[in-house]
């Protein structure tokens, strides 16, 4: 059976809600990814890593989980002086997220994971799972994220130019853009960025996105505005992404077993 949730009647969906099971609802965005990555890099990531993870957890463990269809358009505030970057406001999201978290709910679906592939979805998604689970309590309610999250462990080891690599359409994701869609990823096309931080690395990192050291949000992290990008994205490799992948994939399936079978 597809994993996909479209894909499935109205029949194929009943059968799947009288027995254990999740829903993925990945959320990604339509914005500029530099001038060597298309507009889908977090959308074409997110559905990835959701589809593969599902198709594992079913084949492995036997776990059901239905991807549903990918949002793309979000918050993309900071990038949306680049053309073809095209988002929606910070509260339209929430808003969009708490209704099609509750439709599913609504649905009958038991254990809804909502996986965010763009930075400016965590708080967003987040807020909206806090929003439902006060509304409706007891409902198991999940928001992940890929960027800066899943599979990050296994990260310090594959990228060649460190930490720094995991910014905007960098080493990252231009690797996995190479497994995923090779056809689309024109390093040659490059245009070679900067990033600025408001404040020292001690307190955001080396990307500025960290939260881990005590700064939830600053404004003022902003990538080149000539190239979109923050850094030099031409280390990626087609190997790299693979390893990204993995890891991602591993730890999403692992989420999706744990939770199904613990609701049995």
């Amino acid at each position: 059976m597809t994993v996909r949730l479209d894909e499935l009647s109205w029949l194929d969906v009943k059968e799947v809600l009288a027995k254990p099971h999740a829903v993925i609802l990945p959320i990604g965005s339509t914005e500029e990814h530099g001038a060597h990555l298309p507009l889908n890099v977090d959308s074409a990531c997110v559905t990835y890593i959701a589809e593969a993870a599902a198709k594992r957890a079913a084949d492995d463990h036997g776990v059901i989980a239905l991807v549903a269809p990918t949002i793309h358009y979000t918050d993309v505030g900071p990038h949306k002086r680049f053309p073809g970057t095209i988002g929606i406001k910070i509260e339209t999201l929430i808003q969009v997220l708490v209704e099609t978290i509750e439709a599913f709910m609504e649905q009958g679906f038991k254990n809804v994971i909502g996986l965010s592939g763009h930075l400016e979805n965590n708080s967003p998604l987040e807020i909206a799972c806090r929003i439902v689970a006060d509304r409706r309590p007891g409902a198991n309610i999940y928001g992940l994220t890929v960027v800066h999250g899943l599979g990050s462990h296994a990260l310090p080891g594959i990228l060649k130019g460190g930490i720094p690599g995991m910014g905007h359409a960098l080493e990252v994701e231009a690797s996995i853009a190479l497994v995923i869609q090779p056809q689309n990823v024109h390093l040659e096309k490059t245009l070679v960025g900067h990033r600025r931080l408001p404040l020292p690395e001690k307190y955001i990192g080396p990307v500025g996105e960290d939260k881990g050291r005590g700064v939830l949000y600053c404004s003022g992290v902003e990538e080149s505005e000539e190239s979109g990008t923050s850094g030099d994205p031409r280390m990626a490799t087609k190997e790299a992404g693979e390893k990204i992948l993995a890891a991602d994939i591993d730890d999403l399936t692992d989420i999706i077993v744990q939770v199904v079978k613990a609701r049995k």
